[in-house]
């Protein structure tokens, strides 16, 4: 039989593990997250994937990812061959709300043109989707006054694609 005092403290214990999430400050063990297999939901038929790493800070408020990015894209010389070209970038991201991560980046040119990225948990931490879009924070220059470029999107639904191309080889990796 437990003693009252031995059933408080295993009530107060579990109590602690049932507050919410957002409640409490993230451990060093649950401070990173993987982004895996995005794929661009915006053109079907584009072979641009997007992965990335990234560590959020103790507060749980920001968080600081390093991105991967491999495409294809067929040779101006073979149409049979396909290179593989890579890129690595980082952003920077503040929570939003539970689910949803946003990094903009300042203002640049005439136009004032803010890159901003969203980046969204669809589901425990393992499917995501990342969109990135421009806007144009100054319209006061003719060459300003159009509209924002589309979104494009990436996520999770339809990473495996065809190949165009019986062949590879490196492009530009950096």
């Amino acid at each position: 039989m437990l003693r009252p005092r031995l059933v408080t403290v295993v009530m107060a214990c579990l109590a602690g593990v049932a507050a919410p999430v957002a409640a409490q400050p993230r451990s060093a063990a649950d401070s990173r997250i993987v982004v895996a297999s995005l794929a661009s939901d915006t053109k079907a038929d584009d072979l641009d994937f997007q992965g990335g790493e990234c560590v959020v800070d103790p507060s749980g408020r920001r968080m600081a990812c390093a991105f991967q990015q491999v495409f294809l894209t067929r040779s101006p010389l073979d149409t049979d061959t396909c290179l593989v070209t890579t890129n690595r970038f980082e952003r920077q991201f503040d929570r939003q709300d539970e689910r949803t991560w946003i990094s903009r980046e300042p203002a640049a040119g005439v136009c004032g043109v803010v890159d901003i990225a969203t980046l969204v948990d669809e589901g425990g931490e393992v499917r995501w989707s990342l969109e990135f879009r421009t806007e144009m924070t100054n319209r006061a220059d003719a060459a300003c006054r159009g509209a924002n470029p589309p979104a494009e999107r990436f996520s999770w639904r339809a990473v495996r694609r065809p190949l165009p191309c019986r062949f590879i080889q490196p492009g530009a990796v950096r």
